[in-house]
This record gives structure tokens, C-alpha cells and sequence, in this order.
């Protein structure tokens, strides 16, 4: 068993290598992609058993130019046997481990950080009340079973082999599934099963379902007989050669070759999901993107954070032109990224340049800086990827084989309660326990028209400025942008009204001054009653059957859930009878399972983000703000609903872990760069085109916020 399957068609080319910045466009590679972090500079085996464990001299140089060794100048001295596992922290000094007390390594300007497989973030973390007592955070436990591939979503087992690929979900694999996936891949021999060639031949492949691929192949092979046919007659030495001579052929033969080369390529990646363990042949029709197939290709996507939902893209085909062990490093270093991020309570990580004004054109963007005591202007780090390469450098992990060899050394109860000791970057001079934080979303290019002509058509409303959220901190003076994410805004949504009739609705995103005060893990989102019952049911694998069960996957708790892992409630500060107070209009910047989303599509008003970016978000802003946990905010929602003859049962006890900030942290929305002759939102509900609602006339439109918030993909 594996991660969730959604199907929906997708065109991204993107590969997941950490934070994802706010950039227009993403670039579409045309070669296989190199490696990042220490990976792209790794020395041949020879060469690292020369070194010793002697690190790459371009990571030397990056780790020195961030005021980092790598490699700490003293090695603490070994601990005292008997130190219990809480003091206990790894060091790897010239290939040999040895552990160290932790609390003498953070008396020397070290940071613990967590490699267990108990990890969890900040905002999974358990609080206490005022009083003392404890506040259990519900979500940590399912949080640890996913990462640890024990469990489902629902928390129940998963079944023996099963695997939850749940990174492009805000969830990355603990540091034994890794090790685990490292030992398996070491043991496959792909190298060499696949042409690579045939698999970069191509910019795609297209696939179809089952009766139309059918008939697209059909069409094929007619096409070439006729193409071979008409360059015999005409004496062609190939088809490109009859295209030249007979111009009427060029486009069939334009398409009878693309066809041929990604049939080819098709091939080469059956052979690659093969022999990765991903597919089994004996439920697969050889040539056809059957659903055994489609999974396998998802699977390998999720494993490998490619951004696609089981299209053979681009960026799918790269990676698989790249070793298993290459491809397992590269996940390993993600894992870390989040691992440092979370230890060091850092977050700038090198996305704060797409804040900068726009450079002409071909100059890049100016750096940001901060002014430090001396008042020079010092460029704003990227702090995570420096603490990264840190940890990698501590833990001797220069290679593929390095971490092999480092998993083999450590067997699967190492890891229940590994930590790791390490000299990080020096702060910035405007970290400290309580900082100025303020954050700004910036609309991008906004339409207000309605999107589509009377026959239902899309109308064109093309978009240069993309949504972005940039994180600031105000520092003697100046707004120094620590990141800047891609992020949604509302935009027309199809919505079912009180008359039971489903409309076109402009539910945009709110402009203006407004607040997070209350930040929530595991938030949960109450589906409104005009919600489709169908959405909330699902089938489910139980005993070996497949009963219809209630669905929890879009209202959470949990990762699929319409607010993601965690949520910022955007409030406002109003004037009322008794004084000022805070309204909260539904609106809400949240995690997102939809990563695909995130790049180019709208939300129902809120401002997602990739999941694991806004868990590192909020993680962060708790840790350098004054809050207190307020525990599980009690909700008691229940709804009986009838759907195909049976009766279902929705229980929803908790809104979720609530956290208070105090002061609340400040949150502007940018009108952005309004598009089009319509200036102003539509308020009311749109008929769609081509529907026939009789004589009856839109109701209006819910006031609702939570009609505003959330909302499925």
C-alpha cells in the first residue's frame, strides 16, 4: 500500500529540491538535473578513501564562507558510559562514530538536532496550561506512525510492505524508513536495464485511459503503415525525408515520430518501475498505462518528490535517468533539510531574493541584506541550506555510499532516540526569542471578469504576477525579508447554493490589515451544508474488503485535510459595541496536499502553502514569538447523512491544537495588479453557461466564513 492516489491531469515539470521560492516561471531542464547540496560536489570512491572522511573542497568552501567547519576544530570528548539516551548525541569523527553528552556539546555553541524516529515539529509538540498540566497534541501520534510507515491517515496499520510516500505531503520518511529503502535499492541492479537515451529523447509521454489509449494506438499503427507506405511509393529514404519531399506529410510524420520515440521511452520507464519494486509485471499489461502502472508511476513521484500527479513528465524521466542510491541521497538530504530547520529554529532559505524589486531584464535580483551593528549591510543567509550542509558534513555523508555505509553501521534501533551534534552557522544578529515579525501576501495579477464566454468556453486571463508570501522581520529600521513562497488567492469556484443548484462564485481573498493570532496544528474544516454528500464518503481497504466508510480526508484532522497540517487564522480587528475585537471572516493561510495547485490554480480565499513549508512557517513563528498553547479547542460537530442507501455517522470532537500568539503578528494583503476591464469583485452567484435552472434566479450568496475557508482542490 502507498501514499493517495489523485489522478488528475497535470503539466509540471518540477522536481522537489527543497523550499520553492516565488519565482514566475519554472525553468524546464532539457538534461538530467545534478544532484544538490553535497552530492553535487561528492569525490570519487577513491578519492574519499584518500581523504580519510576529508570533505569536498567546494562544500569546505561553503561551509567556511557561512562561518562553519564542518567538521568541529575539537571533537568533544566521548560520553560516560551510563548517560541516559535524553544526554546522549552522535558525532562522527574521520569515519568512526562516537556519542557525546549532549548538554556539554550545547555549552559549547552546538545545536541538537533530532534524527529519531520519534521526530515530530514544533507545532506537533505537547503543551502545557497555565496551571501546569499537560496538553496532549492528538496529532503526534499519527504524525510519527506515517513518517515511520506504521499507519494510515486514519491511524490504522498498514498492511505488511506497505508504504506511505507521504514527502510531497508535508510528511517526510524517518530516518529508518530511509535506511531501509537504502538497503533495498543497494540490492537492486538497475543499472544498466534501462536506456537512458530513449528516456531524455523525449520532453514527456503522453498517456490516456484505457479505451482511449486503445484507440490512440490503434490510430498509430495505421499511421505508420500509411506513412511507409507513401514513402516507399515516393522513393523516400526515410519518413523525415518524405516529409521534405511531400509537405502534406510533414504533420503526421511530425506525430508519428513523437509517438515512436515516447513508445520507446515508455518501454524503458515499465523497465525502470520494475526493477525499482514499484510495478509487478504479472498485474501489469505490458505497453499499457493501466492502473497498475499509473500507481507505479505515482509511487515513484512521491518517493522521489517529482511534482506530477502520475503523468510521465519531464522531470519524472529525469529522475529516473538517475542511480536508486543517487535518487535515495537526494531524498535523504530533504529529510535532513527539515531536520536542521527544525532544530536550529531557522528559516531563511535562500527564497527571501524573490522579494527584491524585479531586475531589468537579464540582471538578477539584488540580494537582501540587514544592516549589523556596524551598520554595513550584510546579505540575508541561507541559513537552511548552510545548516544542511553542516549536518551532512558532521555525519561524514559526502556520497551515496557514504550514507549506505552510514545506514548499514546502524541498525533500526539506533534511530529511536538518534540525535546529532553539530556546529551550525551563527545566527543573524536579528534572531532572538521575540522578533518583529511581519508578514505580506501579495495578490500578484488578479481578474475579476467572469472566466468563460455564454458557451462555457475559458476565456484567456493570463497571468505574469503570481501570488507570494513573504515572511519579514523589521530590524533597526529596515523590513528584511527572511522568505518569499509561491502561494494562492481566491478566484471564480464552483459552489452549491441554499436552492441545492451549483454556481459560479468570485470567492476571493481579502485585502487589508489583518492578524494571526491563533495558529492551529491539525486544524480541522467544517464541511458547510451545502457540501456534495458524495465527497463525504470514501472506499476504504479493511480485512480485505472495500466498505464505504465516513470521509475525514478533506475536513482532518490530517494531511489531505482542506487546511492541510497547520493553519494561520487571518483575523480582523474591528470596532464593536463594547470596544475592539476580532472577527474572523474565514479566511486562513494553511498547508496544502495539493501541491500542484499552489503553481498556477486558485483557492476558495486562502492562502495555501506546500505542506511542509507552512508546518516549517509556523513552527518558526512560535518559536520566535511569545505564545502560549492553548491544547485541543473542543468542537463536538456531529452530522447523520444519508447517501446510496446507507446511513453514515460524522463525528468532528476537535478543531484542533490551538496556539495564541500574543501580541498577534501582523499580516497584510496587497491588492496586486488588477487585470481586465471588471475592477471590482462580482458579489453575486454566476449561472453557469450551458445549464438550464428554469425561471429561478440565484439565491444569495452565504456569508458564511466557513464557505470562504478551505475548500477541496
Amino acid at each position: 500500500m502507498a501514499g493517495p492516489r489523485f489522478l488528475f491531469v497535470s503539466s509540471a515539470l518540477l522536481a522537489l529540491a527543497g523550499a520553492v521560492s516565488c519565482r514566475d516561471r519554472a525553468p524546464v531542464k532539457r538534461e538530467p538535473a545534478p544532484a544538490a547540496g553535497p552530492a553535487a560536489t561528492r569525490p570519487a570512491a577513491a578519492e574519499a578513501k584518500k581523504g580519510a572522511g576529508k570533505p569536498p573542497s567546494a562544500l569546505t568552501l561553503r561551509l567556511k564562507a557561512a562561518g562553519v567547519s564542518g567538521l568541529d576544530e575539537a571533537p568533544l570528548p566521548e560520553a560516560p558510559a551510563g548517560l541516559p539516551p535524553e544526554r546522549r548525541a552522535l558525532q562522527v569523527v574521520n569515519g568512526q562514530d562516537r556519542v557525546v553528552d549532549a548538554e556539554v556539546a550545547k555549552s559549547r555553541g552546538l545545536t541538537i538536532v533530532d534524527l529519531s524516529d520519534g521526530f515530530a515539529p514544533y507545532i506537533f509538540w505537547d503543551g502545557k496550561a497555565t496551571d501546569g498540566a499537560p496538553l496532549p497534541n492528538r496529532y503526534r501520534a499519527v504524525f510519527v506512525g506515517l513518517a515511520n510507515d506504521r499507519t494510515d491517515g486514519d491511524g490504522d496499520p498498514l498492511p505488511p510492505g506497505g508504504r506511505n510516500y507521504l514527502e510531497l505531503y508535508g510528511i517526510p520518511p524517518s530516518l529508518s524508513v530511509l535506511r531501509k529503502r537504502f538497503l533495498e535499492d543497494a540490492g537492486r541492479a538497475c543499472e544498466g536495464t534501462v536506456d537512458n537515451q530513449k528516456l531524455l529523447a523525449v520532453d514527456g509521454i503522453e498517456t490516456w485511459g484505457r479505451t482511449t489509449e486503445k484507440k490512440e494506438l490503434a490510430n498509430h499503427a495505421y499511421r505508420g503503415q500509411r506513412l511507409e507506405a507513401a514513402r516507399k511509393k515516393l522513393g523516400a529514404a526515410s519518413l523525415q525525408e518524405l516529409a521534405e519531399k511531400d509537405p502534406r506529410y510533414q504533420g503526421e510524420v511530425k506525430r508519428h515520430l513523437r509517438i515512436t520515440d515516447e513508445r520507446a521511452a515508455f518501454a524503458e520507464v515499465e523497465k525502470r518501475l520494475v526493477c525499482e519494486g514499484l510495478l509487478d509485471p504479472s498485474k501489469h499489461k505490458e505497453g499499457s498505462y493501466d492502473m497498475p502502472m499509473r500507481n507505479a508511476a505515482l509511487d515513484f513521484q512521491q518517493k522521489n518528490a517529482v511534482f506530477a500527479q502520475a503523468d510521465l513528465t519531464r522531470a519524472t524521466l529525469e529522475a529516473m535517468t538517475r542511480p536508486l542510491l543517487e535518487n535515495d541521497f537526494l531524498a535523504l538530504r530533504r529529510v535532513l533539510a527539515e531536520r536542521a530547520a527544525h532544530g536550529g529554529r531557522i528559516i531563511e532559505d535562500g527564497s527571501a531574493i524573490e522579494a527584491m524589486p524585479k531586475a531589468r531584464k537579464n540582471r538578477p535580483r539584488k540580494v537582501p541584506t540587514y544592516k549589523n551593528r556596524d551598520g554595513a549591510a550584510v546579505p540575508v543567509p541561507d541559513l537552511v541550506g548552510q545548516a544542511t550542509d553542516a549536518l551532512m558534513a558532521r555525519l561524514g555523508l559526502w556520497s551515496a555510499q557514504d550514507a549506505l555505509a552510514f545506514f548499514r553501521r546502524h541498525g533500526e534501533s539506533d534511530f529511536r532516540s538518534m540525535r546529532a551534534a553539530v556546529r551550525f552557522p551563527p545566527l543573524p544578529e536579528y534572531y532572538g526569542p521575540h522578533m518583529d515579525l511581519v508578514a505580506e501576501i501579495d495578490r500578484g495579477d488578479v481578474w475579476y471578469a467572469f472566466p468563460f464566454d455564454e458557451k462555457g468556453q475559458r476565456l484567456p486571463q493570463y497571468r505574469d504576477r503570481f501570488p507570494k508570501l513573504t515572511l519579514f522581520v523589521n530590524w533597526r529600521g529596515e523590513k528584511v525579508p527572511l522568505l518569499c513562497w509561491r502561494t494562492t488567492i481566491g478566484g471564480w469556484r464552483t459552489e452549491f447554493a441554499s436552492d441545492g443548484q451549483e454556481y459560479y462564485r468570485y470567492k476571493g481573498s481579502e485585502v487589508g490589515f489583518r492578524v494571526w493570532r491563533h495558529v492551529v496544528a491539525a486544524p480541522v474544516w467544517l464541511p458547510p451544508t451545502a457540501a456534495s454528500l458524495s465527497s463525504m464518503t470514501k472506499v476504504k481497504y479493511v480485512a480485505g474488503a472495500y466498505p464505504k466508510v465516513t470521509n475525514y480526508d478533506e475536513t482532518g484532522p490530517g494531511y489531505l485535510s482542506a487546511y492541510g497540517l497547520v493553519a494561520g487564522i487571518h483575523e480582523h480587528l474591528r470596532r464593536r459595541g463594547d470596544g475592539l475585537g476580532y472577527y474572523d471572516n474565514g479566511i486562513r493561510t494553511h498547508g496544502s496536499f495539493d501541491y500542484l495547485s499552489i503553481r498556477n490554480r486558485f483557492s476558495h480565499g486562502c492562502h495555501r502553502l506546500y505542506n511542509n513549508l507552512a508546518v516549517r512557517l509556523f513552527s518558526f513563528v512560535l518559536t520566535h514569538r511569545k505564545a502560549k498553547a492553548l491544547g485541543q479547542i473542543a468542537l463536538g460537530f456531529r452530522r447523520t447523512f444519508y447517501w446510496e442507501g446507507e446511513v453514515y455517522d460524522m463525528r468532528l470532537p476537535t478543531r484542533g491544537f490551538y496556539f495564541q500568539l500574543d501580541p498577534p503578528l501582523s499580516v497584510r494583503t496587497l491588492k496586486g495588479r488588477i487585470r481586465g476591464q471588471t475592477r471590482q469583485p462580482i458579489l453575486e452567484y454566476v449561472q453557469k453557461p450551458g445549464v438550464d435552472y428554469g425561471q429561478t434566479t440565484p439565491p444569495p450568496v452565504s456569508g458564511d466564513p466557513e464557505s470562504k475557508a478551505g475548500g477541496g482542490p
